[in-house]
């Protein structure tokens, strides 16, 4: 048997080679899960729906195969509740409308390449409406909170994934990232949260590459290693997709990196005094490290938000149509959140023209970040520009003062979603706890391609400061 204590002790990595050795079983590391998630979940609303059946059939099907072969044999996994179907759960996108959709009968891309790693899903996470906002506060499921303070957001999107990963329910969880939804609420929850390059990771989505491109499916994981091993087991182009050098290639940590830094975001817009101080010690730390740093400026014209809005409230709009043609009816107002209705109605005054100028934006930042970040190897600026938000804040302005709550996200996190639009890696380091107890996660970016060097960095960093033994007191 193994014990609660040992198994959050270990990250999943830890776990699989346990299995492959055969000192503890798939069968108990699972039923070691769902105590936790049945002990810690009804506090914190991480996960939002099991499936333990079809998760024990996961487990029969594994033994008959080489376990010594899959990464992560028998270890207990979360997909995020949007982006991929997963056989035999909902996908519900956390949104009423959808409360009743059926089961989904098959397997996305994603997922089958978890299942060929050995990853056990026994769950779905819980994510705000359409994986919307900063936070995770859906109407269906209920708000997800911080493990680290429990008046306080896990951030989002993918808020209970982060959630159930820092509570140590499972030690690493699908997430997904159109705008900093991995980088966010893994900064959020004192946890390792890498965006890799875009185009890595197909999700096997019907509406094709997610956001026109700029989403990334991956995870959040207590370790770097984990992070990385999963994406070497993931990362591939959809079958019938053909994409150059879709598989980053493991690097060496070059003896000396430079590296720019910036502490304010693009409008100008400082962090709190918190969250600068850590940047600055961080800033120390990696120039003790033999490296060295330069002051970096953003380029003029840089927007965010308001550009890739466009595209993802478009495909937003496809799927609540084709789930309105399934049923044969339009949602009701009660059955769409306050946000996502502003959203429809903006997106849906917006025309094809609007589209194609979101199109040549998009390629006018990319084209002047690529210069910019030239004198560089990577760039080091915050994650969020605040503490993580009292919980109910965002999900009361979306009520109330709907034209508001984007600059209101903005604000929080002004850092993350560029990086989307330039396509390059990007993570969240969990370096630091500010003076109240909360994580401070430090963001790391770098050029189209060079995952590797992120990765080399973030292990050096891991080393360096070790995090794996901080750990919310529930």
């Amino acid at each position: 048997m193994i014990s609660a204590e040992e198994y959050r002790s270990h990250d999943a990595t830890g776990l699989a080679h346990m299995v492959q050795r055969r000192e503890v079983s798939a069968t108990e590391v699972l039923d070691a899960a769902l105590s936790e998630i049945e002990r810690l979940n009804p506090t914190l609303n991480a996960v939002v729906s099991q499936n333990v059946d079809a998760a024990r059939g996961d487990i029969d099907r594994l033994a008959s195969g080489d376990l010594a072969s899959l990464p992560f044999a028998g270890v207990p996994f979360l997909a995020k509740d949007i982006n991929v179907d997963v056989a035999g759960f909902q996908t519900t996108h956390a949104c009423r409308f959808f409360a009743d959709v059926p089961p989904a009968t098959r397997d996305s891309t994603l997922v089958k390449r978890w299942r060929e790693a050995g990853l056990i899903t026994l769950g779905r996470s819980n994510t705000p409406e359409f994986a919307t906002e900063f936070v995770c506060e859906p109407e269906l499921f209920g708000p997800t909170l911080n493990p680290w303070d429990l008046t306080r957001t896990p951030g989002g999107s993918s808020g209970g994934a982060a959630a159930a990963v820092a509570a140590g329910m499972v030690p690493m969880a699908h997430a997904s990232d159109s705008g900093g939804s991995i980088r966010v609420p893994a900064g959020c929850c004192g946890l390792f949260g890498f965006k890799p390059s875009s185009g890595v990771i197909a999700s096997g989505s019907a509406l094709g590459a997610l956001v026109g491109g700029l989403n990334v499916d991956h995870v959040i994981s207590r370790s770097v290693r984990d992070s990385a091993a999963m994406l070497a087991a993931t990362a591939g182009p959809e079958d019938f997709a053909y994409v150059p050098h879709a598989v980053p290639k493991p690097e060496i940590l070059p003896e000396s990196l430079t590296i720019g830094v910036v502490a304010s975001s693009f409008s100008g817009a400082m962090p709190d005094a918190e969250t600068l101080a850590r940047l600055n010690e961080a800033r120390a730390l990696i120039e003790d490290m033999g490296h060295r740093t330069v002051d970096w400026a953003w380029p003029s014209g840089i927007t965010a938000w308001d550009c890739t809005q466009n595209i993802w409230g478009a495909e937003l709009a496809v799927v609540i149509e084709t789930r309105a043609e399934a049923l044969g009816r339009d949602p009701t107002e009660e059955e769409l959140g306050a946000a996502v209705r502003w959203v429809l109605a903006d997106i849906r005054s917006r025309s094809a023209i609007d589209m194609a100028r979101t199109r040549a934006q998009i390629t006018a930042i990319q084209a002047s970040m690529t210069d910019a970040m030239q004198p560089v190897d990577l760039l080091m600026l915050p994650v969020t520009a605040e503490r993580p938000l009292p919980s109910g804040l965002m999900r009361d302005l979306a009520r109330n003062d709907p034209a508001s709550w984007g600059a209101r996200s903005e604000q929080f996190a002004p850092y993350t979603e560029i990086f989307n639009i330039t396509g390059g890696p990007a993570m969240s380091v969990p370096l630091y706890q500010g003076s109240d107890g909360l994580p401070v996660g430090i963001q790391f970016a770098g050029k189209v391609g060079r995952d590797g060097l992120l990765l080399a960095l973030a292990h050096f960093l891991e080393e360096a400061l070790p995090w794996a033994d901080r750990r919310p007191d529930l």
